[in-house]
């Protein structure tokens, strides 16, 4: 048996492992020997004022691997995992043109208002001014935000993590367990030190979205936390809020959250910014899970052959009519999908090695293909007025979907080398 984990950083040297068997497991208590191996995480550590005097990067930066996207009047903010931000001007969708690189360790998510654009950090949440983006400045931020990597020492307190060093190591241990469909083990005990017109558009990836006065973020899988921003340059942290299990993306609509999780759709009402109250709840098999909605349907993609787990890959299209009481209108087959947005009654779907998928969506139960893009592993889209930005694997590609049985190819800003 090979067992994965992997820790957060700063316990690089306390590691335990808890195998915990429960009577009537074993079928005969013999002795055995398992293979266990950890995914050690180990942090490199720098202070913020290092951090933030080196935000801005080469403006030649190359894109290696692409994450999400935001777009806002003429730019586009492009991640680059957990590296930065490529800040491109897209006045020319056919010739666009990046007019800077922010260094920004750990990030996976954007979001601006006016000219503050917030950004995570491993552990804080940046908000960073770009009147002039080649001269950005962090003008503020919310210390230790996030909790996916936390590190605090009281003898170094401005000391943040700036990177992460992944490390397999195998071992093995005696036990008495034997193959048994009820045996339940726990691991890894450890120590912790420590829409207004302004904003943007986040794709169906984010974890990280704008919605009136608020920004509201999943800080770790489970928690969402609510960050005031009625004056965008000083972010005001207010609450965390339980909001469900094994999360992974947030998408607002109408002045409700609907948030994508391994194991579901949560919704969420949020006329109280500060007080979400729970709506209804949609399940599924255990998978990758971003979702959109256009008020009436949501559309939800599950995709299989990650850590998410599970093996299901198709398009769940779901009745929310009520919202207390969502239903599932019809499941399609896909490839592989991932994200995914709706202009109209037009439904692009990224499906791996299928490219992108357009469907005619006015009909839900019976969705009509009619074209695709052929463009492999698309990771997101973001679609309107007849244009569209696929993020791939290795770049942001633009096409122009005025015939939508013919859709024109723009542009690429992909992998330099």
């Amino acid at each position: 048996m090979t067992l994965h984990i992997t820790t957060k950083p700063g316990i690089a040297t306390a590691i335990v492992l808890l195998l915990v068997i429960f009577s009537g497991c074993s079928k005969d208590n013999a002795s055995k020997k398992q293979t266990y191996t950890y995914t050690i995480t180990t942090p490199v550590l720098k202070s913020r004022a290092e951090i933030f005097a080196a935000l801005n990067g080469s403006i030649s930066e190359p894109v290696k691997t692409a994450g999400k996207l935001y777009i806002k009047g003429q730019y586009i903010y492009l991640n680059e995992v957990e590296k930065g931000i490529h800040i491109i001007d897209n006045s020319n969708p056919s010739k666009p043109k990046q007019v800077a690189f922010l260094n920004i360790p750990g990030n996976l998510d954007i979001a601006v208002r006016d000219n503050i654009l917030y950004a995570d950090t491993y552990t804080d949440l940046l908000a960073i001014d770009i009147s002039n983006p080649k001269k950005a400045t962090v003008v503020n931020y919310i210390k230790n935000f996030y909790h996916r990597y936390y590190y605090y020492d009281n003898t170094a307190p401005d000391m943040i993590v700036a990177a992460v060093i992944k490390k397999d190591t195998t071992v093995e241990v005696n036990t008495i367990w034997a193959d048994c469909a009820n045996c339940m083990y726990a691991t890894s005990a450890q120590s912790n030190s420590g829409p207004k017109s302004n904003s943007g558009t986040a794709g169906s990836m984010a974890s990280m979205v704008l919605m009136n006065d608020h920004l509201y973020a999943l800080q770790e899988s489970h928690s969402l936390g609510i960050v005031d921003i009625s004056t965008p340059s000083s972010p005001r942290f207010d609450t965390t809020y339980y909001a469900g299990f094994d999360l992974e993306t947030i998408y607002p609509f109408e002045g409700k959250l609907f948030l994508g999780s391994m194991t579901g759709m949560f919704m969420y009402d949020m006329t109280n910014p500060l007080a979400p109250v729970k709506l209804g709840e949609f399940s599924h098999g255990r998978a990758c899970d971003p979702v959109v909605t256009d008020g009436r349907y949501a559309y939800v993609t599950l995709h299989a052959g990650t850590s998410c787990g599970g093996a299901a890959n198709e398009l769940n299209v779901i009745d929310i009519k009520d919202l207390m009481n969502p239903t599932l209108v019809k499941a399609y087959n896909l490839t592989k999908p991932k994200g995914l947005c709706k202009d109209g009654d037009l439904l692009f779907v990224c499906d791996d090695k299928s490219g992108v998928r357009l469907y005619d969506a006015a009909n839900v139960s019976g969705l009509k293909q009619l074209s695709s893009i052929n463009i492999e592993n698309s990771y997101d889209i973001i679609a309107g007025n007849k244009h569209a930005m696929v993020v791939t694997d290795n770049g942001l590609y633009q096409y122009d979907y005025s015939n939508t049985k013919n859709i024109r190819f723009l542009s690429k800003y992909a992998l330099k080398n």
